[in-house]
């Protein structure tokens, strides 16, 4: 376990592995012991890195006012205490929402995002400021990316992991 102090609150997270860097956020009520199994499949090939985010498992408190934004700041930290990014960052349910936010402030840490059953806001549920930021900046993210599918051997590597180790046909 490694622990990173951000704001005066200890981040603990677990690295495992060698390669990218894929980092993995989990959901609300849970720790990063979620991701284990994920961790040892892709370890392999990736220095892969499961954090215990503010106020659960490892990690110190929440203090009074702690935020969205400072989840993002205290994940931007753990991606730079281990210092091999970009990474490749996955969240789970709030985790998505964490690794959304990380990527509005800090898109220099991150190649890629996965988000799984993420809330980013429903119809009136943000200002229209608000959406108009985050589709704009879903339109700068995916500018001159291909639409066109690909088989998986042309995948980047940590898809045809992820493949390997999470999917069965």
């Amino acid at each position: 376990m490694a622990v990173v102090r951000v704001g005066g609150v200890d981040v603990a997270y677990t690295r495992r592995g060698r390669g990218p860097l894929v980092v993995l956020a989990h959901g609300a009520g849970v720790d990063g012991r979620m991701w284990w199994p994920q961790v040892e499949a892709l370890a392999d090939e990736f220095t892969v890195v499961a954090w215990d985010e503010p106020g659960s498992g490892r990690s110190g408190a929440l203090p009074a006012g702690f935020g969205l934004a400072d989840f993002a700041r205290a994940l931007a930290a753990v991606i730079e205490d281990v210092g091999v990014g970009p990474a490749q960052v996955g969240g789970l349910s709030w985790g998505g929402t964490v690794v959304l936010e990380l990527y509005r402030w800090r898109p220099d840490l991150v190649r890629s995002l996965l988000m799984v059953d993420t809330y980013a806001g429903w119809k009136g549920s943000l200002p229209p400021e608000e959406v108009a930021a985050r589709v704009e900046g879903a339109r700068r993210m995916l500018a001159g990316r291909s639409s066109t599918r690909r088989c998986p051997a042309s995948m980047p590597p940590v898809r045809r992991s992820v493949l390997r180790c999470c999917w069965r046909p």
